[in-house]
């Protein structure tokens, strides 16, 4: 299944991709880079000139001509299907999936029903989930709604539903998104096949962004009060710009939401894509409390690209007072990604209490990052601060490794108190259990 999932997801980059690029003729619009992960368009575009061109050439041959149309026999139809499959079995390789996406794109609309009617029976074999993608999204740029029908009357499972209703939605948006908008709320009010299907706001509020900043925002605030949906679109939103005033204006524009989360969310985007503009415009935030929590939102996005410049930033803010403070949520955030450099950088600090920020150090790094926090125990100054770590790297182990917790418990420092701890903690869960 995580096989299957991941071809999906690779098919989704693809098909983001080739939709930009073949508008990009039409439109000066623009796919950000975010939207390709860790996939650069270049790299796209390499694997498409790789593709073996005797392939879609082969699948043209299996046609016949009858008079003036082309018309593809059932057993090609069947052939077809087969040679995709079998190029979509190798795995997540770009050169691959667009090979395949290449083949599906030289079907006439005919020829993807009648590959679709022969799905009909296995729609929901998990060897068929990337298929039935490239193929429902082909036919979506001719008739997305019929396409959608397809995916509510033939397909159960809930991932590849999702995941192949989003692909559908984002060549139906590319065409006409307000269409795709209008079908999303008509579904949501009658609780239809997309009534919990967030993931396709993103591609229509993309496409409704890139005609109407304005208009896109007026639907955002339209949306049923579901928090979830209103974070997917802003998400949307936010894959349509490139410059500092599209984020900045959407930044004064969530003043009007009463959802955190939603500001939340753009600045974390923001700092990925420009952490030096987030930055300037955090600073120049004049309400001290809101100030300090876009602050932590940008230390959350920016730790994870450039650590040790984030961290440094973050604590430069603190007023003296708040240092031991500002530096605890730094080794908090930093435990999760890289312990070690969080502590090397820990060392350097001279305005705090490293012990302090020690200890929560590895206490963060209990679940996240084990073996580091029981390599690092000596660096606890007393048995109480020994026993607390101890107590949480216990439990992380007796979830994932019974036989490594109790091998921890005997080369204890602190033996006889972690012992009598997990004996307590065990009493309560059991009596929490008979109620």
């Amino acid at each position: 299944m995580n096989k299957q999932l991941g071809l999906l997801w690779g098919i989704s980059l693809l098909i983001t991709f080739y939709l930009g690029y073949s508008y990009k003729s039409q439109s000066s619009e623009i796919i950000p880079s975010s939207s390709l992960s860790n996939l650069t368009a270049n790299e796209l575009l390499t694997a498409n000139k790789n593709i073996n061109t005797s392939a879609v050439t082969a699948a043209k041959n299996r046609k016949s001509n009858n008079n003036s149309a082309i018309k593809m026999t059932l057993v090609n139809i069947n052939e077809a299907i087969d040679e995709i499959k079998s190029i979509l079995g190798n795995g997540m390789d770009m050169a691959n999936i667009a090979k395949a996406y290449n083949l599906v794109n030289s079907f006439s609309k005919q020829e993807l029903e009648q590959a679709l009617a022969q799905l009909e029976d296995t729609a929901n074999k998990p060897d068929n989930s990337s298929l039935l993608s490239l193929l429902l999204s082909k036919y979506a740029e001719d008739n997305a709604r019929a396409s959608l029908a397809y995916i509510e009357k033939h397909l159960t499972s809930g991932q590849s539903k999702a995941t192949i209703t989003k692909n559908v939605i984002a060549t139906w948006s590319k065409k006409d998104a307000l269409s795709a908008y209008g079908w999303f709320i008509s579904q949501k009010k009658s609780e239809g096949s997309v009534a919990n299907n967030s993931m396709a706001l993103s591609p229509i509020f993309t496409e409704l962004t890139k005609q109407d900043f304005n208009s896109a925002f007026d639907k955002l605030i339209d949306l049923p009060s579901d928090s979830r949906d209103k974070y997917i679109a802003v998400n949307g939103m936010i894959k349509a710009f490139t410059t500092k005033d599209e984020f900045s204006y959407l930044m004064d524009k969530t003043n009007e939401l009463a959802d955190r989360r939603l500001k939340d969310s753009v600045i974390y985007s923001w700092v990925k894509r420009d952490p030096q503009e987030a930055i300037e415009w955090v600073e120049s935030v004049e309400d001290r409390k809101e100030k300090a929590k876009l602050q932590e939102k940008v230390l959350t996005s920016w730790i994870k690209s450039e650590p040790t410049a984030a961290a440094s930033w973050y604590l430069g803010n603190a007023e003296p007072r708040e240092k031991q403070f500002y530096a605890d949520k730094v080794v908090t955030k930093w435990s999760w990604n890289d312990p070690e450099k969080a502590l090397n950088w820990l060392s350097q600090q001279t305005e705090i209490d490293r012990d302090k920020s020690t200890l929560k150090l590895l206490k963060s790094s209990a679940f996240g990052n084990t073996d580091f926090a029981i390599n690092s125990l000596d660096l606890l100054g007393n048995e109480k601060d020994k026993l607390a770590v101890s107590t949480r790297i216990y439990r992380t182990l007796e979830r994932n490794n019974p036989k490594k917790a109790a091998e921890f418990i005997e080369k204890s420092t602190v033996k006889k108190a972690l012992q009598k701890k997990i004996t307590r903690y065990q009493k309560y869960q059991i009596d929490k259990v008979k109620g």
